[in-house]
Formats: structure tokens, sequence, C-alpha cells
């Protein structure tokens, strides 16, 4: 039997570091060791503290060999994987030819290591270890020039036209709008609900398509749209054009807008120019520019995926009803956060540049 004589500085400090140990076991130990100076044998101990006698017995020998400084000492005994000493190779393959599953990245390892691991050992040491995650891939545009000369357009774009349009609408010194058109179907949109069990949503018969021209508003979160079944041509634009000059009389009104071609004909900007409206085009292939891209995503999460649509009708009141609700204030919050002006760029900006505007 081990009757260790515990001093009152050691009881001191067993009492500050039981409440402030940021590990279970230390506190665990210095409790142990309070006990015992309170004149709890062993056996009394360890029923307390819910441990083996074994246990109480192998800190009161720590303490009578090492003092307290033994008892505050924890190293937990923790098997290196022997894939560690494969980390930098198999990182690097990963790298130059990513797994599409987690079976896949063992055969990988098993080929190149010889060692043979399982699903949820794989996917440990790749998350962990690699420090990998599983990504969807990541869509770039297309288009002659090569991604350098896009990325250098749109950042000169961003600088030099959209940031200071944007800074002058966030004072309402100017109507900023993005404009751009959905084309919504009448058929099973995906989503993702947390849900207790798997959800099953019945697909309409029909393909009904409602083509919507829409000009946001980021800074008021207000949306101006012109819906048609019929295709969206430069007239449809250009009633898009007279509906914001009749809802905003007297006020500067700038439009950022894509290269479609029934948006940069010359009706369009003839009626831009005989309403006093200044039309800014994107650079080509810049969809990652368009706040309204945005806004669109947000519609068919919100207001399409999950519900089933019987008929064209209830397809067509869902979204003229979220808009509404869009336009009477109910998703402020969401849109606010949604439609920041932080904008995703294809290659990262030099260091003296922000791109984020202050609201």
């Amino acid at each position: 039997m081990y009757f260790p004589v515990i001093s009152e500085a050691d009881l001191e400090q067993a009492r500050y570091h039981q409440i402030h140990s940021a590990h279970h076991v230390i506190r665990q130990r210095m409790h142990y060791l309070i006990l015992r100076a309170q004149g709890f044998g062993p056996g009394q101990c360890a029923k307390i503290l819910g441990i083996h006698p074994n246990t109480a017995t192998h800190w009161a020998k720590c303490y009578l060999a090492e003092g307290l400084a033994g008892l505050l000492r924890y190293a937990p005994c923790r098997p290196a994987s022997a894939l560690i000493q494969h980390r930098s190779e198999l990182c690097a393959a990963f790298t130059s030819e990513p797994p599409r599953s987690i079976a896949q990245a063992a055969q990988v390892i098993a080929q190149r290591t010889g060692l043979r691991r399982g699903l949820t050992q794989t996917r440990r040491f790749i998350k962990h270890t690699l420090g990998m995650k599983c990504r969807r891939f990541r869509c770039l545009p297309g288009g002659k020039l090569s991604l350098a000369e896009l990325a250098a357009r749109q950042l000169a774009f961003l600088r030099d036209t959209l940031q200071p349009l944007l800074e002058q609408s966030a004072t309402e010194a100017i109507d900023l709008y993005f404009v751009d058109a959905a084309h919504p179907v009448q058929g099973f949109h995906t989503g993702r609900v947390w849900s207790p069990q798997p959800l099953a949503v019945r697909t309409p018969s029909g393909r009904h398509r409602l083509n919507i021209l829409g000009a946001l508003d980021s800074h008021r979160q207000e949306l101006y749209s012109i819906t048609t079944p019929d295709y969206i041509q430069a007239t449809t634009v250009v009633e898009l054009l007279n509906l914001l000059r009749q809802e905003r009389p007297g006020r500067p009104i700038y439009l950022v807008l894509d290269n479609a071609r029934y948006q940069r004909c010359t009706l369009v900007q003839q009626a831009a120019q005989q309403l006093d409206i200044q039309l800014v085009y994107l650079p080509a292939y810049s969809p990652n520019l368009n706040l309204i891209e945005r806004f669109w995503k947000f519609l068919k999460k919100q207001a399409l995926a999950g519900y089933h649509f019987a008929t064209k009708q209830e397809f067509e009141e869902a979204i003229y009803w979220f808009i509404d609700e869009v336009n009477n204030g109910e998703h402020q919050a969401q849109l606010r956060t949604l439609l920041a002006p932080n904008f995703q760029q294809l290659l990262k900006p030099p260091a003296d540049f922000s791109h984020k505007v202050a609201a």
C-alpha cells in the first residue's frame, strides 16, 4: 500500500489544475490527489473517481517517484499509421490525379505502398493527414483567351468600372442593376434539406419553361422583371428598360449586363440612350461578376427545389410569389449576405487590390 505525503504547496497546485487543466485525465489525477490528502484510501478514491484500483496505485507510485510534475505529465499512446512515411508520395499522387472515391484512393494506396486499408481508415488518412476534402469541380470559362488574360480583363473591369459603380450605389448616388435572364423549367430541381429519412418528390409530366428577364438592385434587394413563355428578345430588354425608367424617374440608372446579342443590338442601345440609361457590359465569359446569377440560384433553391407542381399555373405562381416576397423584404437578411459584393476571381489578385466594397 502506498501512502504519499502530500505537501500543502502541491495540494494548492492540485486544486488549481483540477479546475483549469485542459485535459480530463489531468483533472482526474488532481482530484485523486485531493482525495488522498483528505484521508481517503486508494480503493475509496478508485470508487469515487470511477477508475480501476490499479490505476489509483499507479498514480500514487508516480507521485512518490516524480512528485506533482509526474502526474501533470500526460502523453497518451497514439500509434502512428504506417502510411505516415508515404505521406509525401501519396499527397503528390492524389494532387496530380485526384481520386473520385475513397475506394479508388484505397486502391491507389495499396498499389503504391503495399498497405491495404479499409474505407474508414483511408477516409481518415486523406482528411486528417493529407488535409484533403471531397470537392466539386469548379467551372472555368472557355473562349479563345487564356485564363491569365481573362483574369486580367476581369480584374481591370472590377477595379476601374464595377467597384466605383458599387460604391456610388451604396451611397444611393445612382441606381445600379445587374441584368440577366433565367429560364426555370417545370421539372425536378434537386436540393438539400435536413430530414430523418430520405425524401422523394414527384416529377411533373410537362416541361413548361418560364423565361424571366430580371434587373436586380443588390443594394436595396429589389428585383424588376419581365416574364414571358416566349424567347427573350431585344424587345423584351426594351420593355425592361421602360419599366425601370417608369419606376425610377429622374434617377441615374446603370445596368450591368452580359454580351448576349439581344442586349447589345442597336434597338436596345437606342432605347437606352433615349431613356438616359447607361449600359455597362461585362467582359466576355464573366458570369462570376454578375450578382443576379446568385439570385437565380437562390430562387431555384428556395422556390422550386423539392416541390411538385402539378400544373404550369402552380409552377409560375410559385416563382411570382417568391419574387413578391423578395420585393417585400421577407428574404432581406439572406440576400444581404448572398449579394455582398465579394466576387470570385479566376486568379489571386495582387496584395494591394481589394475587391470588397464596404456596405
